[in-house]
């Protein structure tokens, strides 16, 4: 029996792009390349937040940060707190990011992106890390707007080809 909307839609593209986010993630690269490996969820996360914000959204970001706290042996919520507030501002400004050129939603990426760096430098800090102030954090928010337009043109080809709205 088929679904009157979903004839046709290939919804699981979504789930399989944040699978291969989050492999990214925690792949092991070795202490001098993991500090240049961006955030791949979070850039995942704003694309589809930007690109289907009726189906994506804040309890997608919380449901990956929390995964990916696990995954990492990290935090419990520290990183589901901020992919949710990512997933929120991205849904928020949704309309207005997308009328923007790639290139200036790389700008606002970069922005996304350093305000998640920043929370989780302070909350670092708050619980008394050793590594709460490396800079390898904000040289990988610096390529992850850079990467921006690989990642929204390879994102946008396979929604095309899933044929999601």
């Amino acid at each position: 029996m088929v679904r009157i909307g979903y004839a046709g839609k290939r919804w699981w593209v979504i789930a399989l792009s944040f699978f291969f986010a989050l492999c990214f993630s925690v792949m092991a690269l070795g202490p001098m390349w993991a500090l240049w490996a961006p955030d791949w969820v979070s850039l995942v996360l704003i694309y589809w937040c930007l690109a289907v914000p009726m189906r994506v959204g804040v309890g997608v970001g919380w449901t990956m940060g929390l995964l990916l706290d696990v995954a990492t042996f990290g935090l419990i919520g520290r990183l589901a707190l901020t992919k949710a507030l990512i997933a929120y501002i991205a849904q928020r400004f949704a309309l207005r990011l997308r009328a923007f050129p790639v290139w200036q939603q790389a700008c606002a990426v970069f922005l996304l992106l350093g305000m998640e760096a920043l929370i989780i430098t302070l909350l670092a800090l708050m619980m008394g890390e050793s590594d709460a102030g490396r800079p390898g954090r904000w040289v990988a928010v610096l390529i992850g707007a850079v990467l921006w337009p690989v990642i929204f043109i390879s994102l946008r080809r396979m929604r095309r080809w899933a044929r999601l709205p």
